[in-house]
């Protein structure tokens, strides 16, 4: 017989998956999901299985959530609530105290962008176009450390804040 490989398993190789990953993502992805299911497909992957919440951090991580922008459905004391939240906490340059979460969210944000690319590579192969468009802005948010939301002229450090804040509010186009 002839051995011929998935287009799942040529992304899971690309992209540095773990068979786990690819399984979750199988069973969590489907048309239609909008940017907290995203989030949450991504705080399922395997890479972050040994992510846990220390008593240590669970005051600070309690607090971040609040903050973030996309809410998350899951209690603090959770791993993938953890994981989600710190990728949104990258994304919106928050600022943390803690050291160990500090290490976590590296940890995190070092796998975030190829585990959304590969997000994106597999419901592209899937044909769901709405849902390869949210993973593909939210693997440039990642990349860019942006949200959509705000202007590009974010990267230039001397622009005040108050003018690009006014700019955002003006909603122009980018």
């Amino acid at each position: 017989g002839n051995f011929e490989s998935t287009e799942l398993g040529r992304i899971a190789s690309h992209f540095y998956l773990t068979h786990e990953t690819i399984q979750s993502y199988n069973k969590l992805l489907r048309p239609g999901l909008g940017d907290i299911e995203l989030f949450r497909v991504f705080a399922a992957s395997s890479e972050f299985k040994h992510i846990s919440v220390r008593q240590e951090e669970k005051f600070e991580l309690a607090q971040l959530l609040e903050r973030v922008p996309i809410p998350i459905k899951e209690a603090a004391d959770e791993p993938s609530a953890k994981v989600n939240c710190l990728l949104q906490a990258y994304i919106s340059g928050l600022k943390l105290d803690g050291f160990s979460l500090v290490s976590d969210m590296v940890f995190i944000t070092q796998s975030a962008g190829r585990l959304m690319r590969a997000l994106f590579e597999i419901v592209l192969h899937k044909g769901w176009a709405e849902l390869a468009d949210n993973a593909l802005v939210l693997a440039k948010m990642i990349e860019r450390r942006m949200w959509e939301s705000m202007s590009p002229l974010r990267q230039f450090k001397k622009l005040p804040d108050e003018v690009i804040t006014k700019l955002e509010k003006k909603s122009l186009p980018f």
